[in-house]
This record gives structure tokens, sequence and C-alpha cells, in this order.
């Protein structure tokens, strides 16, 4: 009965969410098959495929506020510990393998020759995946000590590009996972940690720096800082990707592009009820959405500078008028993000993983690709 709670509550009443990824997934494998596209792909890259998304997409949905854990009553069910975790973690886990892993899982089988023998070895990496994130997050305590093992297994098998020893390592460390989480506590899958409690503190804090606030919301939910790090990374090489496109046309695609900082873009949908107290305390929606805004058109413009400066070290001449643009790009991306929170917030979501991916973070950085395009045409 638990385990069927949490699944139609990921999944919909009637399991709408899984029935959609699996068709959309159907179509991408049917289009790719009949386009007769080959790429050859090892066994052992499709296992640490498979399992690395799903280690990663599971970590993240534990990780999320999501409306499952968002009171402590489900803990106090007439349920065993282990009956508990079995049921929160198999529902979860099924969640992540249908709507994350098998949308990626698609394409690599549809343009590879792997037969059944790898298909069947996919499915009990995503399974190992979804076993040893729960454990981890779950664990504290051993925490970095199991991402010491599971690491040192990845890079055996690696070493050895084997991957009967990566299977064989991953089944030990899943037997061992499952073993420890049979006595786990379940408040231990809680989402309310210290920095989340001092957020709520420094939010009602009578005169608190607005600024102070991004950053420190920034410091406290460090997967928005690794991903925004990470699109600055990106900025730095996107000129090799964009090197056989004429530079008037390259900066500003460019410019578009990093317009997609979906984390920082999305406080007010992540966040309900930082939301609801912006829209409904006096004065808040000037207080907030400016600061907000400026926030994003700095965390925007080092992003374009960035790219400005790799695209200059490629041989590139760059122009002031070209740093008007990265300007122009970054005012347009952050105060077009805040126009999509204010009047087309994303509410309804589940999972944060299902927050991040939802089709409305393209609306902004595909205008301005657009504009792009025009003013190439113009200028």
């Amino acid at each position: 009965m638990m385990w069927k709670g949490f699944t139609r509550h990921l999944l919909g009443a009637r399991y709408e969410k899984a029935v959609k990824s699996g068709l959309t997934s159907l179509f991408v494998f049917w289009g790719l098959r009949q386009a007769e596209i080959s790429v050859p792909i090892a066994p052992i890259v499709l296992c640490l495929m498979t399992f690395t998304v799903t280690y990663g997409s599971m970590w993240q949905d534990l990780a999320a506020k999501n409306e499952a854990l968002a009171g402590k009553n489900l803990f106090m069910l007439p349920l065993s510990a282990g009956k508990w975790t079995a049921a929160y973690v198999g529902a979860l886990g099924l969640y992540t393998f249908l709507m994350r892993t098998i949308p990626v899982l698609a394409p690599a089988l549809a343009v590879s020759s792997l037969g059944g023998t790898e298909i069947f070895f996919s499915f009990l990496s995503a399974l190992s995946g979804v076993v040893l994130a729960a454990w981890a997050y779950g664990d504290r305590k051993r925490r970095k000590r199991i991402f010491l093992w599971v690491s040192g297994t990845i890079f055996l098998s690696v070493s050895f590009r084997s991957v009967w020893i990566f299977l064989a390592g991953m089944a030990l460390n899943s037997g061992v996972a499952i073993a420890f989480l049979k006595k786990l506590d379940p408040y231990g899958f809680y989402e309310e940690s210290k920095g989340a409690l001092k957020a709520e503190k420094h939010r009602s804090a009578k005169g608190f720096l607005l600024w102070t606030y991004f950053l420190r919301y920034l410091w406290q939910h460090k997967h928005y800082l690794v991903n925004t790090g990470i699109l600055w990374g990106i900025a730095a090489i996107l000129p090799l990707c964009l090197g056989e496109i004429e530079g008037s046309l390259a900066l500003p695609i460019g410019y578009a592009l990093l317009t997609l900082n979906t984390p920082v873009c999305i406080l007010l949908s992540g966040d309900p009820g930082l939301e609801q107290a912006v829209r409904m305390l006096p004065g808040q929606r000037r207080c907030f959405l400016l600061p907000y805004g400026l926030f994003l058109v700095l965390c925007n413009l080092v992003g374009d500078l960035i790219f400005f400066l790799s695209f200059c070290l490629q041989g590139s001449r760059g122009s002031v008028r070209d740093l008007g643009s990265a300007l122009l790009f970054a005012v347009l991306g952050a105060f077009g993000s805040i126009g999509m929170e204010w009047y087309f917030p994303i509410r309804g979501w589940k999972t944060q993983s299902e927050l991040w991916h939802h089709p409305r973070k393209y609306i902004v950085p595909g205008s301005l690709l657009l504009l792009a395009g025009l003013l190439a045409i113009w200028l």
C-alpha cells in the first residue's frame, strides 16, 4: 500500500507520466533506428553511462524537497523501517529509471548494435545506481566511505576495460547496500538540513540584504552552485563548438545559450513558500524582483565574458559592440526569466529533477536564439 501510494504520487494517479515517458523514448528509438545511424558503443561504456545517469538522478530526487517527504507524519505510520525504506526507495527508483534513465538509454541502444545481454547488463547497472544512491544518501555516517568504495570499483573496471569486473563489483556493493538499507532509519531520508533552517531565519530577518541572501542560497544549495560553475566551464569551451560559424553570429548564439542557467532562474518555482511571500506581502514585488533580476544579469554576464574571452583567445577579434551585445543578452535573459517566473511559474512538480527538466526553461534561450539570428542579418 505504501509503495503504491509513493508510485502514484510520483508517476500520477494513472501512471500517465510513465506512459508518456515510455512512448517518447519508443518514438526516439524507432526514429533513430529508421535513420540507420550506427555508433559503436562498448558494453562497459553503456553500463557506466547507465549507472552514472541513474545514480546522479536518484541522488537529485532524494535531495529534492519533494512532497512525499514534506512532512514527518509519514514516519509515524505503523510500518517497520525496512518496509518503509523498501517502499520509498523502490518507488523513487522506479520513477528515476522510467523518467530519467530510459530516455537516455533509448538513443544509445538505437544507434548501437548491442543485444539482449548488454540490455540486461544495463538494467543491472541501473538497479545498482538506485540502491547505492539510496544507501549513500540515507547513511550519512558512511557516505564518504561509500563514495570511495564505489569510485574504486569504477576505476578498477575502467582500468581493465572489463564489464564483468564492473558488474561483479556493483553486485557486491548492491548486496551490502540492501543489507544496510533494511536497518536504516527512515529519518535519514528526511531533507531538512541545518542550512535550510538557517535560510528560513535569514529570509525573515528584518533588513537582511537580498544579495547576501542569494549568495547564501547558492551556498546552501550547492548543486545550484555546481550547475552554474559547469555552465561557466561550458562557456570556456563553447567557442570550439562554434568554430565553423561566423563570428558575428557565433557570439550572439553563445550569449543566448548561456542564459540556460536552470536552477538559478527558478528560485520562485523551486520554493513555493518564497513565491507566496513575494506575491502576498506588500512591496515585495519591487523589492525582491529587481535585485533578483540584477543577480541573474550578473550570473549571465560572467558566463558571457568567459565565452567572449575564450572566443578572443581562439584568434578571433572582439569589439566593444560585442561586449555591448553580451550585456544586452544578459539583461534580456535575466528579465525574461523573471517574467516567466512571475507570470508562468512552474507548479505541481513532484521532484526537483522534474522541475529542472520542465520545457519552460527553453523559452527564453530559444527566443534569444531567434534574436541572435535577426541581429546577424541586420548587422
